[in-house]
């Protein structure tokens, strides 16, 4: 078992390599075929998508993940259905009313600068609706134990072929690119994928289908759906929110070009986040099920182990970046080495971070949602509070600073609770004593 864990995150780490190609090309790309202000407002809307997207799917996609995987080794192929239907109403429901509350938005702020202030602009919230499926279609191939679909998807084809057909309209029209069409683009690609997931989806479950009718034949509310999912929902949000809020927040407050040379930077510090989300893709339902089996001891040994190797590989990446960060910013453009400094806050945010493991996918997956939830508001709402004022204050590095700090602080107290009511050590500090103690050993041997 734990060989094939560690062959799907090695598979996961290919995909989300591949991914981050892709990702760095669509942004290098974009950031030549456009102007700095149009790539700023992009990068901030499409931003701000995720995170809509998020809030509206309510946490059905990390609900999924904990109960349809003890139902796929049962083939109970017809309560997966009923499972998955249920979700996706929820998800539809919350993701068109997320779409509408965003839009009053553009109504209040029309005429008024900044990314909300044109029209055109609002052509963004095209993506809320299928960002949110797309999500929910890949956390259930990830439950069911697809690595393709949890990421091939979003994490590779979308953004492929948004490049794609934003480079022929580029080379057709010979004249730098709006936003306003790279949105229209981006929501007929995920429409696509979305409707071609459908079929790997139903081979996963012996050609049952996925989504129908039993959602609306369900006995349970739509109200007990949400108090259940409750704490899976703030946690998701509270998380898109650490890691997105700050560009759309420097978009807000200091204006479109500085958003566009701090999404550049934050881009390339998250390359050095790579080992430990690849890991928590195929770790989440492992970590569930040897918790399950009161084998506590098995959950540090390989957290614990893939944080400290997880740290080393980032310390390396941070030393890269001190050498030559300025260079791979100038790949975006000559004046992206502005954000040389805000690259190297965050990437040494990363570097703590690492260490500390994965404590909020791990407080989920051993019943502990409802700690994980708490930790996640409470240091959002108060991360983001200092976030503004800091931006106000210092620009992009405050925002940076401010950035780095909340997930430093969020990853150790996560890691310090679990430890605390589980005695399950997250961070590299058990795999780092193991190694010294066996060092000593065989240098007494």
């Amino acid at each position: 078992m734990l060989g094939s864990l560690f062959s799907k995150s090695i598979l996961a780490f290919i995909y989300r390599c591949s991914g981050a190609v892709v990702t760095f090309v669509f942004g290098v790309s974009f950031a030549r075929m456009m102007s700095i202000e149009e790539y700023g407002v992009l990068m901030s809307l499409m931003t701000f998508g995720s995170i809509a997207a998020t809030i509206g799917l309510a946490g059905q996609q990390i609900q999924l993940l904990r109960e349809l995987p003890s139902l796929a080794a049962g083939l109970h192929y017809r309560a997966i259905t009923a499972v998955a239907s249920r979700r996706l109403l929820v998800t539809c429901l919350g993701s068109l009313a997320v779409t509408l509350a965003a839009a009053v938005a553009f109504v209040i702020f029309h005429s008024q600068a900044r990314i909300f202030g044109r029209w055109e602009y609002s052509t963004g919230l095209l993506l809320v609706v299928p960002l949110a499926l797309i999500e929910l279609q890949s956390s259930v191939g990830r439950a069911l134990g697809s690595v393709n679909m949890a990421l091939v998807p979003k994490e590779v084809l979308w953004r492929l072929l948004i490049t794609l057909f934003g480079g022929a309209l580029f080379v057709a029209s010979s004249e730098p690119l709006k936003a306003v069409y790279v949105f229209v683009i981006a929501a007929v690609a995920l429409i696509l994928l979305i409707a071609g997931q459908q079929f790997h989806l139903r081979r996963l479950i012996q050609g049952h289908r996925l989504f129908t009718s039993a959602a609306v034949r369900s006995t349970n509310g739509l109200g007990s759906t949400l108090r259940a999912s409750t704490p899976f929902w703030v946690t998701s949000v509270a998380t898109i929110l650490f890691s997105t809020a700050d560009v759309v927040l420097v978009s807000v407050v200091v204006g479109p070009e500085e958003a566009g040379y701090y999404y550049a930077a934050n881009r390339v510090s998250l390359l050095l986040d790579f080992f430990l989300s690849t890991f928590a893709i195929p770790a989440a339902p492992r970590i569930a099920r040897l918790y399950d089996e009161g084998r506590r001891g098995d959950i540090t040994h390989e957290t614990s182990g893939a944080a400290l190797l997880a740290f080393g590989l980032v310390l390396a990446g941070l030393v890269v970046f001190a050498l030559v960060g300025d260079r791979v910013l100038m790949v975006f453009g000559k004046a992206f080495v502005h954000g040389y400094g805000i690259l190297m806050v965050l990437a040494t945010g990363n570097l703590a971070g690492s260490y500390l493991g994965l404590g909020g996918i791990v407080l989920s997956m051993t019943g502990h949602q409802g700690a994980a939830m708490r930790i996640m508001v409470f240091t959002s709402v108060l991360g983001l509070i200092v976030m503004v004022g800091a931006t106000w204050v210092f620009g992009t590095w405050g925002t940076a600073v401010t950035a780095a700090v909340s997930v430093v602080v969020m990853k150790l107290w996560t890691a310090a609770h679990i430890y605390a009511v589980e005695g399950i050590d997250l961070t590299a500090t058990t795999m780092v004593r193991n190694l010294v103690v066996r060092s000593v050993r065989r240098i007494g041997a």
